[in-house]
């Protein structure tokens, strides 16, 4: 286990109040909650604008992408769209990663 340093005069209170190592456990644990939270909205976000882009999910635009007339029609629309590609693949790994995180935070405690 890491050691952290507190200000004398928190770690009154803190002891004051109850345990001050359990409290101390409780906002880090809550801290990291909402920092999760924050990645999973952001991938969220970042996701949500590559399927209004492109009308499909991932799954659908990866198939599309494969099959020639799926193809042309996706050039089409977004000349770029490779890097479109790569960005929703990073964006969606990022979901995932963070939900994992965020579910063996919420398991572990």
């Amino acid at each position: 286990m890491a050691a952290i340093t507190i200000k004398k005069d928190y770690l009154e209170i803190l002891n004051s109040l109850g345990c001050a190592d359990t409290a101390v456990e409780d906002a880090i644990r809550k801290y990291l909650i909402d920092k999760c939270v924050g990645r999973i909205e952001k991938s969220k976000r970042e996701i949500e604008e590559f399927e209004r882009k492109y009308d499909c999910n991932y799954a659908e635009f990866i198939t599309k992408v494969s099959i020639e007339d799926g193809l042309k029609a996706i050039e089409k629309k977004s000349p770029n769209w490779e890097e479109d590609m790569i960005g929703w693949e990073y964006w969606e790994k990022e979901l995932e990663e963070w939900k994992m995180r965020l579910e063996d935070i919420l398991i572990k405690s």
